[in-house]
């Protein structure tokens, strides 16, 4: 992964990144660690890492993730971050575990952009995301069709499991 850094800004800003990610982060049920780094990296903002066991799960946010939150015309923090859950909770949620494995990575994005979106509740956000999940299928060749019976069939779905 190719990192580098953008525009200096004051300590002060960074520390208020990583307050305010954390925040967030706690308010949408993240386990783990939850680290901003200054730096623009190829993940869209955000990126979850599984550790050995919740705990030790990692989210971390760069700049670009605060930079796409104040442009007010792409996903919020919130979304970045509920997508981020959306996959720890893939992970680490006993009815997902032994389900899912070996998905597809496009099953598992547009899984983790509607867990995220039932996380966020109704608004911009959930549609967000909820656009997202539909994109990542159609980008992986699934028709329209198919696309919405799908994203109604998984929300459906997450609403009982969740």
């Amino acid at each position: 992964m190719s990192v580098h850094a953008p525009d200096p800004i004051p300590p002060a800003e960074v520390r208020r990144r990583r307050v305010r990610a954390v925040r967030v982060a706690r308010s949408l049920g993240f386990v783990g660690r939850v680290e901003y780094r200054h730096v623009y990296a190829p993940t869209s903002g955000a990126q979850y890492g599984r550790g050995s066991e919740a705990g030790g799960d990692l989210l971390w946010l760069s700049a670009e993730a605060f930079e796409r939150d104040a442009t007010g015309n792409d996903f919020s923090l919130r979304a970045i971050i509920a997508h981020e859950r959306g996959h720890q909770l893939l992970a680490r949620h006993p009815r997902f575990e032994t389900r899912l494995a070996g998905m597809p990575a496009a099953v598992e994005e547009m899984l983790a952009s509607l867990i995220g979106a039932r996380l966020v509740g109704a608004g911009a956000d959930r549609d967000t995301l909820v656009d997202k999940a539909a994109g990542d299928l159609l980008d992986a060749g699934v028709t329209a069709a198919t696309t919405a019976l799908q994203i109604e069939r998984w929300w459906a779905l997450l609403g009982e499991l969740l």
